[in-house]
């Protein structure tokens, strides 16, 4: 008896809160809300609304030595080079032995890794490696560097291997004991000093591959040099060593298109966009804002891993670049498609509360990592509904 009353009682709940909810709304409470108290959700769509827009590209000054990858290779448009250098540590009774040639680098050879493709895998692959002769430094190596870089014309390797899943090539030995030497002995005026090697694409490469940098946390045993030594009629060692420095450059012109908006690894090629949104409301909560791209096919060559997704800033100054406070907050847009796309509902929110509306800056999120080219149709494309679109959902009181 007591679980049917109980049985009873909760279904005679259930049927009161079914018939409660379904009531009309605006019976429930709804008067007691005034009129300029109630919100409604309103929409602006830059293309339907055809509101002034302007897109610019730019080249940035780029440190190659931040990049957790390196490349090597070319195509019709850049040419990348790797630069590194190796500190090779011997007990000073070892080291002492080369220099009397009681320690004799019998091979070296250097074994990497390739992480990253751009172009064809089946077109060609060539390389020469010279001996840099100019002291460098990761640190602040950008494009004014290039031109004082300097290296021996003389190709040190041999025996060079090339496939999907390994570079490989013999070192000449002497490079080697020079190196060591000059470790023996940094005062020494007779020994070149070790300013490592430089890696250099020949003129029939048609394709850039990548590797992982010392930089990178997974670059172990990725980039080895390995060199055996022997001590004649005595013993053989072999030494393993991973770069100490590790960088590459590429040189390359950007691309002159009028109505595109390029963006392109390996060169700082970003981009700005803005939109006039005087027309806005100034008294408005933004829902949603979401800024899409239509990518160019025509004019983009993409690598693997694919640079699928955008960096969105917000600017302080469109002249000079310079970001706000929030430079740390980064919008991602991401690749669907042919179409990039992300919400920067809160950039627009601050410029509806009074910030000056300087644009956004874009950039490929793997710029250091990438030299692919994605373009973008641009504000001053004449097919309107391909330019950069915002549409914009927010709130505003009746």
């Amino acid at each position: 008896m007591i679980r049917f009353l109980r049985l009873a009682f909760f279904l005679f709940a259930v049927t009161i809160l079914f018939f409660s909810c379904n009531q009309d709304p605006t019976s429930v409470g709804s008067e007691l809300i005034s009129q300029n108290e109630k919100i409604a959700f309103q929409e602006l769509d830059s293309y339907q609304a055809n509101i002034f827009q302007k897109s610019v590209n730019y080249q940035d000054k780029f440190k190659f030595g931040l990049s957790n990858v390196v490349l090597m290779g070319k195509n019709s448009f850049e040419e990348a080079s790797i630069l590194m250098r190796y500190r090779i540590y011997l007990p000073d009774s070892l080291l002492a032995y080369v220099t009397t040639g009681k320690y004799v680098v019998k091979s070296a050879t250097m074994t990497m890794i390739p992480r990253y493709l751009l172009g064809d895998k089946t077109a060609p692959l060539d390389f020469s490696v010279y001996q840099v002769r100019s002291d460098w430094s990761p640190n602040g190596f950008d494009r004014d560097s290039i031109p004082h870089l300097t290296y021996d014309p003389t190709d040190v390797s041999s025996g060079t291997t090339v496939n999907d899943t390994l570079i490989k090539f013999n070192l000449r030995t002497d490079v080697v004991t020079q190196w060591l030497k000059f470790l023996a002995d940094t005062s020494s005026t007779s020994t070149p000093k070790n300013f490592g090697l430089l890696i250099k694409p020949k003129l029939s490469t048609q394709k850039i591959i990548g590797f992982y940098s010392a930089n990178a946390s997974s670059s172990t045993n990725e980039t080895v040099l390995k060199v055996e030594f022997e001590r004649p009629s005595i013993r053989t060692d072999t030494v393993n060593v991973s770069p100490f420095f590790h960088i590459y450059y590429l040189t390359g012109q950007a691309p002159q298109q009028v109505n595109n908006l390029t963006f392109q690894g390996g060169i700082g090629l970003k981009g700005t966009v803005f939109f006039n949104l005087n027309t806005l409301p100034k008294n408005i909560i933004v829902n949603k804002a979401y800024l899409e791209m239509n990518v160019d096919t025509t004019s983009t060559l993409d690598g693997s891993p694919s640079s699928d997704s955008l960096f969105a800033q917000i600017l302080a100054d469109s002249t000079t670049r310079k970001l706000t406070r929030d430079s740390t907050v980064v919008t991602i847009l991401a690749k669907k498609d042919k179409i990039y796309t992300g919400d920067i509902a809160w950039m627009v929110q601050k410029w509806q509360n009074g910030e000056s509306n300087q644009g956004i800056l874009l950039s490929l999120w793997d710029e250091y990592a990438t030299a692919a080219r994605i373009a973008f149709y641009g504000s001053q494309n004449p097919n309107k509904a391909l330019r950069p679109k915002l549409k914009i959902i927010y709130m505003q009181k009746k």
